[in-house]
């Protein structure tokens, strides 16, 4: 469970960051130094809840081999329903949902591919130490 509380978080910051890089190219991702660490602080802060709901589902399924994809497809949904709910609230509803349906397929690896990726490693991890 620590490899999602640990490793996750981060990498759901890197794969904000390439996506935020890859739609701001070539303007910097940020124009003062201080907003690295204020937003790897900020992807620890939500990133967490999910991460651990992954790893849930990581221990419940541990005897599967499919258990990655459930990680995976619960990242994704946990995504993709906070993006659902963030977007359709406030007074300009009509242009976030068309950013919505640009952009729900973005959102969705956030979490998504950290969890799959954390999921693997702990099936290294166990299958290192012997445990089944």
């Amino acid at each position: 469970m620590w490899i999602f509380a640990a490793i996750g978080p981060f990498l759901a910051w890197l794969y904000a960051l390439v996506l935020a890089w890859a739609s701001m190219h070539p303007k910097p991702i940020f124009e003062e130094g201080w907003y690295w660490p204020a937003s790897l602080m900020v992807s620890y802060a939500f990133s967490s809840l999910p991460m651990l709901a992954a790893a849930w589902v990581d221990a419940r399924l541990s005897d599967k081999w499919w258990r990655s994809i459930a990680c995976f497809g619960v990242g994704f949904s946990i995504a993709f329903a906070l993006y659902y709910v963030f977007m359709h609230e406030g007074t300009s509803g009509e242009e976030n949902a068309r950013l919505f349906r640009e952009s729900w397929f973005y959102v969705g690896p956030v979490w998504a591919l950290p969890a799959m990726v954390c999921s693997w490693l702990v099936t290294m991890d166990r299958k290192e130490s012997g445990v089944p």
